[in-house]
């Protein structure tokens, strides 16, 4: 098969306007272009405020919205509550920092539990490592191994006999 020259000749054209012409000597080669970010996909390890039901998959878990009652499924990284007035129900965490008042947890298996907030009730089945800093709040645990108090008048009620560290007053191990 042969090829007019007529033809190849537009389309040469046509691609030497493509391409950039060679720096003129004595100057610098324009700079590469940057390429182009490619949008990355935002995967947020952290569950704010679902809806109950959810299912936390190893995520952390926060919770800011008051007067809230919410199950939630699956194995919790670090659980947060800065919510009072609710209550929350889940089976497994690593840590449970709760900041609010007047709040309710119920919790299966968790290692570290630190209690900023007052009047709060926890439930908690295995709890190995209790803070607690605020006041009158009732922490139920089968299994603790330790506990510290800096707060005052709360009360931890376990079968386990835990190490305890009291820096707070009124405060009891039953």
């Amino acid at each position: 098969m042969r090829i007019s020259p007529f033809l190849l000749a537009p389309t040469l054209a046509a691609l030497s306007a493509c391409t950039p012409a060679p720096p003129e000597a004595g100057t610098a080669a324009p700079a590469a272009a940057a390429p182009s970010p490619t949008p990355a996909t935002a995967v947020s390890d952290t569950l704010n405020d679902p809806g109950s039901g959810a299912d936390c998959a190893g995520k952390n878990l926060r919770i800011s919205r008051d007067n809230t009652t919410l199950v939630i499924n699956g194995e919790c990284g670090e659980v947060t509550i800065t919510a009072s007035g609710g209550s929350l129900n889940f089976d497994k965490a690593r840590t449970i920092v709760l900041e609010g008042s007047h709040y309710t947890v119920l919790n299966t298996d968790v290692d570290t539990v630190r209690v900023v907030g007052s009047d709060n009730t926890l439930n908690l089945t295995n709890a190995r490592r209790i803070k607690v800093s605020g006041n009158n709040n009732m922490i139920l645990s089968r299994e603790t191994a330790e506990v510290q108090f800096s707060g005052n008048t709360n009360t931890l009620n376990t079968d386990a006999q835990p190490q305890v560290d009291d820096r707070g007053s009124g405060n009891r191990v039953i």
